[in-house]
């Protein structure tokens, strides 16, 4: 880091010269002479002035609009009216406040007469003359100011540079990586507030160019985990438009924490953004497990005209995490990749942040282990049979999951630096769509849909290898044992319950269903687990505003759960609900009124037909495709991570997407307002309930939205389960 800095007044001294003659006339009959004194340290107690010059008039004395000291000998010659100086100011004073003040009382030391006027004045003089005091002050002031506008503003600036070396990715094509310099300024305006600029320096057919982006612009900052390189982007909201961020690559994995750690502390200061997250911040977690969070606007939600998604800011906080739910009493959980589940302590930073960037207490260390995965491919031969020698339009016999990259097991290597391997290579027979004995999936060719047995058709075939990897880094997260979860889910609450208690619902990694007792505002971990009884294995899970409890089992079917309140927190009874026609739901989300499911296939489906009297439904109305996440909110809001977004230069995969059009009247919305993206795989808006301005055009939403909360705040929830289960013989079974 280099440190520049500019400070002073600068005062032409033609300026000087051309002052006005009775501001320049001396004290003596001499032609003046001007004589640049330094400033001695001059201690008052000991230094008598001449009484006959200085003290011919208490209010001369009393008067401080104008104080000077010289050096001794030279007083006889400069009137203290007629002196040449600008300006005076002091930075500051240290005031004991145990210790009265003595600045208008009398000391040893000062003019006869200025401490008999101390001495004998009554209170109510020492009044007045302490306010025609502050009066000439602040007459000073005006005078002075309004005389030397025109002067340069003397203040104190300061400019802090760093510079590095760094390979950027082009905007243009042929893509590809090229070496720039980099430089951060950052530096602070005329108003005191913080700015910062970053540079990237290029050489383009033999001219050096740039392209700057101002930091205070800079909506998120993002590490981007790759073999080759130690990258991250940085977004904008033009360029989250674009789906084409400001992507650059550092030499070492330590180097790239550097620049995140100053990058985003600088973005924080300009924006005036630091501390923990609000209880109201909507949550993310990246395909790496890093976690971000940002507050979101009061006109999120707003209809007819929200915030664009494009415009929310994100800040990253240590951990790694591979899902994360939240509530509007600030209680969050996440779960890793490993399965163990973690509960928010209140902090901020970790991680790679340091200083300012990060909270001194609620930071412990944390842990996460993660499978890397490779694919052994082969070809059917008639001769030999299935060999590795493929044709050569093939893929690589040993690839990555697309086959475009060639990953062995000699030269795969962890994620990153911090990552170390905790086991060798193995056969993966957990493979999504299933393996036969040897691990192996069958297809037809290069790529396809492959399936656990062979038939005639299948002429390739591929068996996916894992091996675990540890890393181990710090974030204000708590580990809750014992139990291994696979999902979780807490209810979004818009107000704090009245028994404190706060609903929290889980999925094993075996697939129990189980609900968490004794979490609380002031203990968000809780205290133990209670297992709710099922007839099979569970993989999702989610429970509304009002106990609504709705889950999907490991076939793809729905459930309801019946009679779940804050004094029956495990309910009585499942409920079955169809699933759309020839369709594998796989995870779900509930909000206040609305019902959102996810299919194997990544279609959007939400659930028609949910009133307080029949709270499962009536049937499922499709509403998107390419869709891997939903997360609805306590406000109904529906936000998902979409795959394949048309961006300016490719389909971007994993965006953060927006529900626009959302109201009582229009459930289902009307569009999707894209974020930020690609890379991202979680989102949770489930603490969000700040309630968007309303206006005319949803007063009839607004009565509906009080008449659904008059009606679920009934106590008649046994008789609500009676009438559902005599209304629904058609479509469900009582398990």
């Amino acid at each position: 880091m280099e440190e520049q800095s500019t400070s002073g007044f600068n005062r032409d001294v033609k300026d000087s010269e051309q002052m006005p003659t009775e501001q320049r006339q001396p004290s003596s009959q001499q032609e003046p002479q001007v004589v640049m004194h330094k400033w001695s340290n001059v201690n008052l107690a000991d230094f008598q002035p001449h009484t006959e010059t200085y003290a011919k008039d208490p209010a001369e004395t009393s008067s401080l609009s104008s104080i000077a000291v010289y050096p001794v000998g030279t007083e006889d010659r400069y009137v203290e009216e007629h002196s040449y100086w600008a300006w005076l100011s002091c930075s500051g004073c240290e005031i004991d406040c145990h210790t009265p003040l003595k600045w208008f009382t009398a000391q040893q030391g000062l003019a006869s007469s200025v401490a008999a006027m101390s001495l004998f004045a009554t209170p109510a003089e020492t009044e007045t003359w302490k306010k025609q005091i502050f009066e000439q002050l602040n007459e000073r002031t005006k005078r002075e100011q309004n005389n030397f506008q025109h002067y340069e503003q003397a203040i104190e600036q300061h400019v802090w540079v760093k510079k590095g070396s760094m390979q950027w990715w082009k905007d243009w094509k042929p893509h590809k990586w090229m070496d720039v310099q980099v430089m951060l300024e950052q530096f602070k305006g005329y108003d005191g507030k913080q700015d910062s600029i970053l540079f990237v320096y290029y050489m383009h057919y033999g001219e050096k160019k740039y392209i700057h982006v101002f930091l205070n612009e800079v909506t998120v900052l993002v590490p981007v985990l790759s073999d080759t390189r130690h990258s991250f982007a940085v977004y904008t909201p033009e360029r989250t438009k674009q789906r084409w961020p400001i992507r650059l690559a550092a030499a070492t994995e330590q180097e790239m924490h550097d620049w995140l750690a100053v990058l985003n502390l600088a973005c924080c200061e300009c924006r005036g953004s630091q501390g923990p997250p609000s209880h109201q911040a909507v949550w993310s977690v990246t395909c790496n497990g890093d976690i971000f969070f940002s507050e979101p606007y009061q006109c999120l939600e707003a209809v007819p005209y929200p915030v664009p998604c494009d415009q929310m800011v994100w800040r990253q906080i240590g951990g790694h995490l591979r899902q994360i739910e939240c509530n509007s009493l600030g209680i969050v959980w996440g779960i890793g990749y490993d399965n163990n589940p973690w509960v928010y302590t209140g902090g901020y930073g970790g991680g790679f942040f340091q200083g300012l960037a990060s909270s001194t207490n609620n930071i412990y260390a944390q842990t996460d282990v993660k499978c890397v995965y490779i694919y052994e491919n082969q070809r059917w031969n008639p001769v030999t049979g299935y060999s590795s020698r493929g044709l050569p339009t093939d893929r690589y016999m040993w690839s990555d999951a697309s086959g475009l990259q060639e990953q062995t097991k000699t030269n795969t290597k962890p994620l990153s630096p911090q990552w170390t391997w905790t086991s060798d290579w193995y056969i993966d027979f957990k493979t999504p769509g299933g393996t036969d004995r040897e691990g192996w999936q069958y297809a037809a060719d290069f790529p396809a849909s492959y399936s656990g047995y062979k038939t005639m058709k299948d002429f390739v075939r591929r068996r996916r290898w894992a091996r675990k990897c540890k890393l181990t880094t710090t974030g204000p997260w708590l580990e809750v044992p014992p139990i291994l979860l696979w999902d979780i889910s807490l209810i979004p609450s818009i107000s704090a319950p009245q028994d404190g208690h706060v609903a929290v619902w889980g999925i094993s990694n075996k697939g129990d269903v189980l609900c968490r007792i004794g979490v609380t505002k002031q203990n968000p971990s809780g205290t133990s687990w209670l297992h709710v009884g099922t007839d099979q294995p569970f993989v999702s899970v989610s429970i509304g505003v009002f106990y609504q409890v709705w889950a999907i089992a490991r076939d793809g079917s729905a459930f309801y759960r019946g009679s779940v309140t804050s004094e029956n927190p495990a309910g009585d009874c499942w409920y079955h609900i169809l699933s759309p026609l020839k369709q594998k739901l796989k995870q779900l989300s509930v909000g206040r009124t609305t019902v959102c499911a996810v299919d194997e296939s990544c279609n959007l489906w939400f659930r028609q037909g949910i009133t307080p009297s029949y709270p499962q439904g009536s049937s499922w109305e499709h509403i998107s495709t390419n869709v891997r996440k939903v997360s609805v909110g306590p406000l109904d809001q529906i936000w998902i991570i979409a795959d394949k977004v048309q961006g300016s230069h490719s389909l971007s995969c994993g965006t953060v997407c927006h529900r626009t059009g959302v109201n009582p009247l229009e459930p289902k919305g009307h569009s999707w307002d894209y974020g930020i993206g690609g890379g991202w795989d979680h989102v949770t808006v489930r603490g969000n309930s700040l309630e968007p301005p309303r206006n005319s055009l949803d007063e009839s939403g607004n009565r509906s939205e009080k008449l659904y909360r008059q009606e679920s705040g009934r106590d008649d929830r046994k008789n609500s389960n009676e009438r559902m289960t005599a209304v629904t013989g058609k479509e469900q079974d009582k398990h």
